[in-house]
């Protein structure tokens, strides 16, 4: 699956998301060091990437602008249940259009398969992610604490199959107006 962009980057590039494959690893984990490295909770477990881009590569998207990959969401499947543990999105390029693409391909993913829930990881705090989130109709079910290490808590948000047709309502709606 690919998504692209219908409006250019200022620079010239086009944003596009697709699904992984496996010489994607050295992406996440270049990616991995630019985003995380000045952040508490550290970058991820390179054997945890590597599963993504060999077990994982159909349900996890990496983005990028033109050739350059700039972010990325991480989603794993547990019989009807996907779990989406991690988007991340370059600092240059958050708060911009990567992460509804990130979003939309998950999305995507998620109406064209046999899927009764979608759960969220996500930090209290994080209210831009939470509130995607909640348009998407996800719900908090659970608060775990100590979750990567002592005083850290995350919340799974969770979508259910008829969120998601409320999602692809909303969408096709959408696609025939325009």
């Amino acid at each position: 699956m690919t998504i692209e962009t219908l409006t250019p980057h200022p620079e010239g590039a086009r944003y596009s998301v697709r699904s992984l494959g496996s010489s994607d690893y050295v992406h996440l984990r270049r990616l991995e060091t630019e985003i995380w490295s000045g952040d508490g909770a550290g970058e991820l477990c390179p054997h945890y990437l590597r599963l993504c881009t060999e077990l994982y590569r159909d349900w996890c998207f990496l983005a990028f602008d033109g050739e350059r990959p700039v972010g990325y969401v991480l989603n794993f499947v547990a019989g009807t249940t996907v779990y989406c543990a991690t988007l991340a999105v370059h600092p240059e390029y958050q708060k911009g259009r990567v992460n509804y693409l990130l979003i939309r391909a998950t999305v995507s993913k998620l109406l064209n398969e046999n899927v009764e829930e979608c759960r969220f990881l996500v930090e209290p705090g994080n209210d831009d992610a939470r509130s995607v989130h909640n348009a998407l109709g996800a719900r908090v079910v659970e608060e775990v604490k100590d979750f990567y290490g002592p005083g850290d808590t995350r919340l799974w948000s969770a979508i259910t199959r008829k969120d998601l047709e409320r999602v692809r309502a909303r969408y096709t709606r959408l696609k025939l107006v325009s």
